[in-house]
């Protein structure tokens, strides 16, 4: 029964926006590819929604897709860290639903 709350709260939750956390644009991100794994590899914060990697724009989402070699979506927020604090925590840490 929990499970199926917290499924049901994370269905519900806006779109990511890096406003929403206080992550202003030029602010850099890591990707990670495990909770453990720090890729090395990095990208910039282009605008509220996107981040700019090798000069192209990304979601998040796609951009972790993308370097996770992914073929399926994935969560963008939990795949990158900003000053050493995942975005997911971030938003969670502000309440922001």
């Amino acid at each position: 029964m929990a499970e199926e709350i917290e499924a049901e709260h994370k269905e519900r939750l806006a779109p990511f926006r890096f406003s929403m956390c206080n992550i202003q644009p030029d602010s850099i991100l890591e990707f990670w590819t495990s909770a453990n794994v720090n890729s090395g590899i990095t990208c910039k914060v282009a605008n509220d929604r996107q981040v700019e990697y090798q000069d192209k724009l990304w979601s998040l989402s796609a951009l972790a897709a993308k370097l996770s070699n992914s073929k399926w979506s994935v969560a963008g927020p939990r795949y990158f860290k900003y000053n050493g604090e995942w975005l997911n925590d971030i938003r969670e840490q502000m309440s922001v639903e």
